[in-house]
């Protein structure tokens, strides 16, 4: 148990209190009993010896015993003392009654045989022997005086409750003392403790001190000191740590920290995204519920030996591509490891776009000028004499060249697309205004391909907000793709419908369909699933659209099956 410091101050001083005037009343006590016991012999003994001389004429005379007693009776009564007489062999000559009677002292008599005798003890009070008729070798007899204890044992009562009740006084002063010296010594203490409670709660201004006695002012004005020290470096830890949370939240990449017994101890918001798991489920747990791949797994353990390992690998439902960087970390003097997640996936999907624009360029290049070449070496080679062949292999070369232009003018118009650099000529517009020029434009060429076009469009339908040439263009290449995808015989659909504050549109073909892996990548540039590559076209004209559409508030998505074609949608706002 642990006491207060005003306890702690008053105590000793109450128990040096006490014990002084405990040490006082004994030495007191013991000098008033002393001389009590010594007035007290000289009055018994005077006492005694007058009623000696009294006895002296009664002892040896016929009415002795009657004569004694009555002088025993007298000074009983008023002095509350057994009084009794004996000859000099000790046999009884009167005094008080019965229940009063005492032998003599036997000790006491032996000794005053013409002296007088006297003997004290608490027990057995005080006893005075006096002889009587001191003439001779010894006296003829004697008076002995007893006088009980309890007669005395009153007046040192009454001296022990009087040092008690000094000593109760003594302590019950100390407690006032320490209730003083608690309001004016210890009161500033508790006003220091109550400020550092409001420290430790990051109150470092506020303190609501008071001026405090000259002997704490000193302790006073450091702890402010300290304080307003604390205060500072508070704020700049606050700030740092502030910071230090904004870089972590924004990050990109996925940062875990965990220490050597494999306890999570920090995830930021990309680690809670890629690991699905929310950062009061995850602190605390293991690194290995929470990683759950072997390969990082084995990342912290290297990094728990002080090696410091970078691995890649294909992660999730959705195969995002992660390069993990895992290394030993000191914090504050205890070792953990961090582990850093960077997400690679766009730029592998940059990088397979990289190769697709190479390969399709190459593609669509490789083709026009390899015919070219062909056509001018045949030419140079005679064909030139031929009138007619030459003319046919003329236009065959203006057909390449034209495909060439083609090309390099849709990678241009993709490129001021994405830009930005397109200027759009918006107006409000029905949807079947829309799909009417591309039919009608597009008719002859899908008859010639050996298939049907088709127009459904309800004249209801409310009007989008839109670019009527930028969103023809966009029918007509959702047209053309469908064209080359559906063999002869095949039916393409053009309509329209609403969806809330949406118009939708679409392009439904019976063609062979598109494969399930390539319908996330069919609006990228250059790339061209393998139902189209043997269809021409340069893998422009769905990037073209769908940048078109976007640019317009919209959105664009396919829809395919396994040889049960595809459907082809964009929607616009209702204007």
């Amino acid at each position: 148990m642990r006491f207060s410091i005003a306890w702690r101050r008053t105590v000793p001083f109450l128990l040096l209190a006490v014990l002084a005037v405990t040490v006082y009343a004994l030495i007191s006590l013991n000098a008033f009993r002393s001389a009590q016991e010594a007035q007290w012999q000289t009055h018994y003994t005077q006492l005694t010896r007058l009623i000696a001389e009294e006895a002296d004429q009664w002892v040896g005379d016929p009415d002795e015993a009657e004569n004694l007693n009555q002088i025993a009776a007298r000074y009983r009564s008023s002095l509350g003392v057994a009084i009794t007489f004996f000859d000099s062999a000790g046999a009884n000559l009167g005094g008080s009654p019965t229940d009063f009677y005492h032998a003599p002292n036997v000790d006491v008599f032996n000794t005053a045989c013409n002296e007088d005798g006297f003997s004290f003890s608490d027990a057995q009070g005080m006893t005075i022997i006096a002889p009587i008729d001191r003439q001779g070798d010894c006296a003829k007899g004697f008076v002995q005086i007893k006088v009980p204890a309890a007669a005395y044992r009153v007046g040192f009562s009454q001296l022990w409750y009087f040092w008690l009740l000094i000593t109760l006084t003594v302590l019950l002063v100390g407690l006032l003392m320490s209730v003083v010296l608690h309001d004016y010594s210890i009161k500033t203490i508790e006003k220091l403790t109550i400020a550092a409670q409001q420290i430790r709660q990051g109150n470092f201004h506020r303190l609501g001190f008071v001026e405090p006695e000259q002997e704490l002012r000193e302790l006073n004005q450091a702890f402010r000191d300290m304080a307003e020290h604390l205060g500072e470096q508070f704020n700049v830890l606050t700030s740092e740590h502030s910071k230090l949370s904004a870089v972590l939240d924004q990050m990109a990449d996925g940062v875990l920290i965990a220490d050597f017994e494999g306890r999570v101890q920090l995830l930021n918001p990309a680690a809670e995204r890629l690991f699905g798991i929310e950062k009061e489920a995850g602190l605390g747990r293991s690194v290995v519920e929470v990683l759950r791949y072997h390969q990082l797994i084995d990342l912290w353990t290297a990094a728990k030996e002080g090696q410091r390992q970078t691995t890649m690998l294909e992660f999730g439902s959705q195969h995002l591509f992660l390069q993990a960087t895992g290394m030993p970390l000191k914090i504050t003097g205890k070792d953990s490891i961090l582990i850093l997640f960077q997400d690679l996936t766009q730029l592998r999907r940059l990088e397979t776009v990289r190769r697709d624009f190479i390969s399709n360029v190459s593609h669509e290049l490789r083709t026009p000028l390899a015919s070219l070449k062909a056509l001018s070496e045949t030419l140079q080679e005679g064909a030139l004499e031929d009138p007619p062949a030459a003319r046919r292999f003329l236009l065959r070369m203006e057909t390449e060249i034209d495909n060439l232009t083609q090309l390099v003018n849709e990678i241009l118009d993709l490129s001021r697309i994405e830009s930005g650099k397109v200027l759009l000529s918006f107006q409000r517009i029905q949807p079947c205004d829309l799909l009417g020029p591309a039919y009608e434009r597009m008719e002859l060429q899908v008859a010639r391909a050996g298939l049907e076009l088709v127009l459904n469009c309800r004249a209801d339908l409310p009007a989008v907000f839109a670019d009527p040439d930028r969103i023809t263009q966009v029918v007509i290449n959702l047209i053309h793709n469908a064209t080359k995808a559906t063999p002869p015989g095949g039916r393409i659909t053009l309509s329209a419908y609403q969806d809330r504050e949406l118009i939708v549109f679409f392009v439904k073909d019976t063609g062979v369909g598109i494969p399930k892996g390539d319908l996330a990548r069919i609006f990228e540039r250059f790339f061209k699933s393998d139902r189209a590559r043997s269809g021409g076209g340069t893998g422009l004209g769905l990037s073209i659209a769908r940048h078109m559409v976007e640019s317009h508030g919209g959105s664009i998505w396919a829809e395919s099956e396994a040889e049960m074609g595809s459907t082809l949608y964009f929607s616009l706002p209702i204007a």
